[in-house]
């Protein structure tokens, strides 16, 4: 049995390698956008092996699903193609990659054993932690000034994609019957989808970020296919972007006025906190993803 995983993880893991090197390497953009498509499903699943759920199901969103998606409507630009100066540029690619990995390898060799004592921390205290799924609990209890960093490096990065575009991104498009079929049909499994991974992360993996992405990737559906009332445009889409770091301020200062100290949630209400900070997270991350996307389209015409 042993031998059955080493083979299957050891071919996994060449996979991987074999498929961030095409992806790099190829010189056409359009098989180079599959050969990633492929190489983000493949790494989801090595995390997936590595017992890391959570990282496995945030890539498959992220890495390869928004990205993925953004790759495709760079794709569906149709720039001319550069002419790229081959040999200079693989040469340089390959000696950083090399410098790359020694590098990555001498700094894990120097790395301690791990004690194996934060794992028995967060057990001992999961319970009132108002999460029963570990990583819920240290994203949104006992970490939690890290997440709200985190949370405003996102909402910064949102807005400086906005700074930069053209603006052109906000008009209204309009769809044929066909893409407005596929919009009815694909919004409501999205729709579900988000709720269910919201809900689902306080038991499994989940959470905020997943159903955020599963929010960013209906808007933009719904903005391609010419449905009304999903734009992220105006102020009304700014607000929804900051809502989610304005709550998470406005819960740090509640708990530190009337609590045991910042984001410090009791034992009988944290559940509940967590959820509703988790709900609104996922609005503001999902509108933000959205509008990342939506103002760096190279063509935002009018959709066919």
């Amino acid at each position: 049995m042993s031998l059955e995983i080493g083979v299957f993880d050891g071919l996994l893991l060449a996979g991987v390698v074999l498929s961030a090197v095409v992806a790099v390497l190829v010189p056409r953009r359009t098989s180079a956008v599959a050969v990633f498509l492929v190489f983000g499903l493949l790494l989801a699943l090595l995390w997936a092996r590595l017992d890391a759920p959570d990282i496995a199901l945030a890539e498959a969103v992220l890495g390869g699903g928004v990205t993925g998606a953004l790759l495709v409507d760079a794709l569906a630009s149709k720039q001319a193609e550069v002419p790229r100066r081959r040999s200079w540029a693989l040469a340089t690619g390959l000696i950083a990659g090399i410098i790359a990995f020694l590098g990555m390898g001498w700094v894990v060799s120097r790395l301690s054993e791990p004690s194996g004592q934060l794992p028995l921390l967060v057990g001992d205290h999961i319970g009132a932690s108002g999460a029963e799924h570990p990583v819920t609990a240290v994203l949104l209890n006992f970490r939690s000034f890290d997440t709200l960093l985190e949370i405003a490096v996102v909402m910064t990065a949102v807005f400086a994609a906005t700074a930069v575009s053209d603006r052109s991104w906000t008009r209204t498009l309009s769809a044929s019957g066909e893409l407005r079929i596929i919009a009815v049909v694909l919004l409501p499994v999205v729709s579900l989808l988000a709720v269910w991974m919201l809900v689902a992360g306080t038991t499994r993996p989940g959470g905020a970020f997943q159903a955020g992405a599963m929010v960013g990737a209906g808007l933009v559906i719904a903005h391609l296919t010419g449905t009304r009332r999903t734009s992220t445009r105006g102020p009304w889409g700014d607000a929804l972007i900051v809502l989610g770091l304005v709550v998470f301020i406005l819960l740090a200062f509640s708990t530190a006025v009337g609590g045991a100290g910042w984001l410090v949630l009791g034992e009988s209400w944290a559940s509940t906190a967590i959820l509703a900070v988790e709900a609104v997270l996922a609005v503001s991350i999902g509108v933000g993803l959205a509008r990342i996307f939506l103002a760096n389209r190279s063509e935002p015409g009018e959709a066919r």
